[in-house]
């Protein structure tokens, strides 16, 4: 499935176009916000293929957060959906697959994400052609080479990722959400800073005060499960499947 956001400001629109991308099938929406600080805020959880750009919004504009969007480590494809064509030279500047105009038509929309998923496989194919199934990790000043069936969980702190490994940890340069892409369909996201392997995965345990924790084989604490991940990793505990 290719993950949509939706940034515009009206519910109804956004409403629309997510029944619209229901009707092309292959796509899910991983989050529908009305204004860039909600964008901002859960970018890494939901970690779109594709965003779906309103410009005129309240506060930070379309245009501004396409460019922050551009910037980042691992850019989603970009789509604005505007009802103001006079936008159009200023908005390439970051870069978007396409520019549609409300009210947008199936079809257009069709063309556009079409557009977008070859601009995402493109990246995916790079990165996996990169990765070789190993990652290079800073050791000091030097670099060592991690086999990616090694690491038991990637987390995220305020400026780095470290890779968990049975004799230690190692910082990686690459965000988590490269991360998240390049190593596969071995790992599951369970929280917006913690990428775990899921041969790994012992138990699912509630603590005292309602939050959720993994008990992780090789590791010698538990790994904390978001609520908003937590159905992911009930279903997956409950198939016994790679997620």
């Amino acid at each position: 499935m290719i993950r949509v956001l939706i940034a515009d400001d009206e519910r109804l629109a956004r409403e629309r176009m997510e029944r619209m991308l229901a009707r092309v099938g292959g796509y899910e929406v991983v989050a529908s916000v009305a204004d860039a600080d909600a964008l901002r805020a859960m970018l890494d959880e939901a970690a779109p293929d594709i965003v779906l750009l309103d410009i005129n919004m309240p506060g930070e504009d379309g245009i501004a957060l396409g460019r922050w969007l551009s910037v980042q480590d691992w850019p989603p494809a970009i789509i604005y959906v505007t009802a103001h064509p006079e936008h159009a030279l200023r908005a390439f500047g970051a870069h978007p697959v396409d520019y549609l105009l409300k009210p947008v038509t199936q079809e257009g929309l069709e063309a556009a994400l079409e557009a977008a998923g070859r601009a995402t496989r493109a990246q995916a194919a790079r990165t996996s052609a990169v990765a070789g199934g190993r990652l290079l990790a800073r050791s000091g000043r030097s670099t060592q080479v991690v086999p990616i069936p090694s690491v038991i969980c990637f987390e995220a702190g305020d400026k780095y990722v470290t890779a968990c490994l049975p004799e230690g940890e190692v910082v990686l340069d690459q965000s988590l959400r490269q991360l998240e892409d390049q190593v596969g369909p071995g790992f599951l996201r369970v929280h917006r800073a913690a990428l775990v392997a899921t041969r790994c995965i012992e138990r699912l345990e509630q603590g005292t005060d309602g939050r959720y924790w993994l008990h992780l084989r090789g590791l010698g604490r538990r790994v904390e499960v978001s609520r908003r991940k937590l159905r992911l990793v009930k279903e997956w505990l409950a198939e016994g499947v790679p997620a």
